[in-house]
């Protein structure tokens, strides 16, 4: 059996999850569906699906999250105490888990910063990580305040 590299879980213990490969780092997105579902921009790691192992479940409930940019995207949360846990596209063979819920030490730093067209307008970015006007890598980079 593959021993887990890093543990997290809702804020209840209703869900909980085991990790079972190297985390690279955190990636911010600003778009507004992520800020409207974690009630600020979203800090995420990004790994393969088949390294997400769910262990507790009970409280596990999936949002269909639907856009142009995003169209088959789900979000999962727990229904118990409302926890934002992670973005599914899918379809596709890579998963996010909100930065957030995993369990500390982390020793993970931010890589970046995607749809920062979107970002709320009560803050700024100031640090000189890589800024995507839309999705990570998919969009030109930018730097605030250019």
């Amino acid at each position: 059996m593959t021993q887990a590299k890093t543990t997290g879980g809702c804020l209840c213990g209703a869900v909980r999850y085991q990790i079972l490969s190297d985390l690279q780092g955190i990636a911010c997105c600003h778009c507004s569906k992520c800020r409207r579902f974690h009630g600020n921009f979203a800090a995420y790691a990004i790994m393969p699906l088949a390294s997400l192992k769910i262990v507790e479940e009970r409280g596990l409930k999936w949002f269909r999250s639907e856009t142009d940019e995003t169209p088959n995207v789900h979000r999962g949360f727990c229904s118990e105490c409302g926890s934002s846990l992670f973005w599914d596209p899918r379809g596709e063979d890579r998963i996010a888990v909100s930065a957030g819920s995993l369990d500390e030490p982390t020793n993970l730093q931010i890589l970046g910063h995607s749809w920062v067209s979107q970002k709320g307008d009560y803050y700024e970015i100031h640090d000189d990580m890589p800024k995507y006007v839309e999705g990570w890598g998919k969009s030109e980079k930018i730097r605030l305040g250019d």
